[in-house]
């Protein structure tokens, strides 16, 4: 095959495969194997349990990392990942990260030592598992999976960070065994895929745990189907509120992070050892994620950017937002997989003025007019089709330039309910540059 350029690799993946998601680690399992990573024993033909035999057999294989760190969730995967990344910084160790999805370039993904890798890097890794999968197809995921664990395992790394994609238990990363699993928290999304049932989505969540290693879990109500899991799995069950607690570890820098997600990066981090309490909130003070309740000031206007894409994250949203006591203006495009009347409902009561989007190039997306008529339909006691406007946007920056000339001074605009909503303002916002944007 000619050398390819990263947009060439990543539209050849797309094209490729005939689903976009295909649970599964059988395929790449084997394809992990034959580029010489020591596969989780869930899916390895070596299903020895004793440690000191597995440890011997995986000598002279590769890894990411001399300690991973897996991390699963409902919300709050990218923001424990982001705070957990900048406290191992702090402390002087080598650390890499696994994301997804991306904003604006897929080099977002994986990261070193806090900086997105080059594209040569990461066509070298696809050009490998290339020749190595023989005629094993392999998802436009599963590929990005394996270069990120590929060129982590060339940078001599003391932590890999591996954020699951989707579940758990049958999602790419689960092919390695990590150190330490976190479940920051449960609630139901992705219910095509995972089911409608609570216990069952973090039974499969939970499977990211092993035996006799540490599971952190955030959910201060915990859900039961994690207990259970954890039980059957034989890991050691950390819960939120039960076994730590934010407040154990002091005076903690105020961040837009989830709190759940600050407690469960410090309980891992504090696993590690070595590192010390105050090293680990400098580091928290350096944390900066993009599109989590994310501020931006623009031509003198607030902007909150936020992908809540759920439920629970649109809840969380609306919490945060009805704090500001602000008039409150919504730019909004969502994938119409999702629980669309659920992730609008906690934002109806606080909205004065809705731009609703299609999101161009993307097949999943709801249209605009499905949301503006999902909101004409709300409940009689919203401000919906009363004081409320509703447009119909033909993108997310479209919606955006429109919103701007339809604020005043103390009005927030609110951009949410997808990376594929949030992801093009930022690019705009980016593009607009010359010190115009504040905050990213």
């Amino acid at each position: 095959m000619p050398q390819l350029t990263l947009n060439e690799w990543l539209s050849l993946l797309e094209a490729r495969h005939p689903t976009e998601i295909e649970l599964g680690l059988d395929r790449i399992g084997r394809v992990a194997s034959q580029l010489g990573f020591f596969v989780s024993a869930q899916i390895s033909s070596i299903t020895t349990e004793d440690p000191k035999q597995r440890e011997e057999l995986a000598a002279g294989r590769i890894t990411p990392a001399n300690k991973i760190i897996t991390i699963a969730g409902t919300n709050g995967k990218g923001s424990c990942v982001a705070a957990i990344e900048q406290m191992v910084l702090a402390a002087g160790l080598r650390v890499g990260c696994y994301t997804s999805p991306h904003f604006i370039h897929y080099n977002e993904r994986i990261s070193i030592n806090g900086h997105p890798v080059d594209d040569r890097a990461i066509c070298t890794a696809f050009e490998q598992i290339e020749a190595a999968r023989g005629n094993i197809s392999l998802t436009y995921f599963e590929f990005g999976t394996l270069a990120a664990l590929l060129v982590m395992s060339q940078e001599d790394l003391d932590v890999a960070l591996l954020e699951v994609g989707l579940g758990g238990r049958l999602d790419a990363v689960n092919i390695l065994d990590p150190d330490i699993a976190i479940v920051t928290s449960i609630a139901k999304d992705h219910e095509d895929w995972l089911g409608c049932d609570l216990n069952g989505i973090a039974a499969e969540k939970a499977a990211i745990a092993r035996p006799d290693r540490p599971l952190i879990y955030g959910d201060i109500d915990a859900v039961p189907g994690v207990i259970e899991t954890a039980g059957k799995i034989g890991s050691r069950l950390l819960i939120n509120g039960r076994d730590f607690c934010l407040s154990d570890f002091g005076d903690i820098p105020e961040t837009q992070l989830p709190p759940v997600s600050v407690a469960c990066a410090l309980q891992a981090v504090k696993l590690l050892n070595d590192v010390p309490l105050s090293t680990m909130i400098n580091g928290l003070q350096n944390v900066a994620l993009p599109g989590r309740f994310q501020q931006v000031e623009v031509a003198g206007v607030q902007l909150v950017l936020d992908v809540a894409h759920n439920p629970q994250a649109a809840a969380l949203l609306a919490d945060r937002l009805l704090a500001t006591k602000c008039r409150i203006v919504a730019v909004v495009g969502i994938m119409a997989d999702k629980d669309i009347p659920a992730i609008l409902l906690p934002l109806i009561p606080l909205v004065s003025a809705w731009y609703c989007c299609d999101i161009p190039e993307q097949s999943r997306a709801a249209t605009a007019r499905n949301l503006a008529a999902l909101l004409y339909n709300a409940s009689p006691s919203s401000k919906v089709g009363n004081e409320t406007d509703i447009a119909e946007m033909a993108s997310p920056v479209n919606g955006l330039k429109a919103a701007l000339t339809n604020v005043n001074t103390g009005d927030i605009i609110v951009v949410f309910g997808s990376f594929f909503t949030v992801g093009p303002v930022l690019q705009w916002l980016k593009d607009k540059g010359n010190g115009s944007v504040s905050g990213e």
